[in-house]
């Protein structure tokens, strides 16, 4: 039960993006200035302001909510079913929330909002796009995904920047970095040694290798990860000769989107 809150919880870690936060707003004042669907000439520009901003807060944040409820009872793994039902269950909260905005502004306004079938329609139509477009996201990272494997694969015999501040004995593979103090602790696949410098040129100096930073402490190369634990509410990459790295929640996205997750 705790994974499966967690499941919830983690869905809603893109929604307060920017990109996200940007895209509704901008849709919100477009819609606000332009007024579709009889808005314009049934309500002042306040008024267009209060309606579309509620309508695009709300449809973000239940069509979010739609899809965190369905990834408490889908199995993640099975991420077309997720979308299909997250699309569905979103449809369905989002025109409930559209409906009763259009209620409450037809009692002060001149407005005469489409009926509830009109509106179920337009809402299905909004969240099956939504849905197509994940669909191919999903599509586009797992093509790219082993091309990128390869790829970093071919990089490491020109030896990215930070292998060469390593000692020679120690240089090889890069499989986990990780921050103590004011250093950076390098594993390679003959050994590791401390770098005193900042972790963010570390991973700047990587130069392309293939891998995820799943906490603000720790990065770890896509070829080291030999699996998923999970610890509760807790989840950890397995790598190998036992070793185990935590991954912070504010990362589980970067790993679901990879298909760790």
């Amino acid at each position: 039960m705790i994974i499966r809150l967690e499941r919830f919880y983690s869905t809603y870690a893109t929604m307060v993006s920017w990109q996200i936060l940007t895209l509704g707003a901008v849709a919100a004042l477009i819609a606000a200035v332009a007024g579709p669907f009889g808005t314009f000439s049934a309500m002042p520009l306040g008024g267009r302001f209060l309606y579309w901003g509620a309508i695009v807060l709300s449809s973000v944040v239940l069509g979010y909510t739609g899809y965190a409820l369905v990834r408490l009872v889908v199995d993640p793994d099975n991420k077309l079913r997720t979308i299909l039902w997250g699309s569905l269950a979103g449809t369905v909260l989002v025109t409930g929330a559209v409906w009763t905005c259009n209620t409450i502004a037809a009692a002060s306004s001149d407005l005469e909002p489409p009926t509830f079938w009109v509106l179920l329609s337009y809402v299905a139509l909004i969240n099956a796009s939504v849905g197509v477009l994940r669909l191919l996201l999903m599509h586009h990272t797992q093509t790219l995904a082993p091309a990128s494997e390869d790829q970093s694969d071919m990089t490491l015999t020109e030896v990215p920047r930070l292998a060469r501040r390593l000692p020679p004995e120690v240089q090889g593979d890069i499989l986990h970095m990780s921050v103590k103090d004011h250093f950076v602790e390098v594993n390679t696949n003959n050994g590791s040694a401390s770098i005193r410098m900042r972790f963010r040129d570390a991973l700047d100096e990587l130069d392309g290798v293939h891998g995820y930073r799943v906490h603000r402490s720790h990065w770890v190369a896509h070829r080291a990860v030999q699996g998923i634990e999970k610890d509760q509410a807790r989840v950890f990459l397995r790598l190998p000769e036992g070793k185990r790295v935590p991954v912070s929640r504010n990362y589980h996205t970067t790993l679901e989107e990879a298909g760790w997750l």
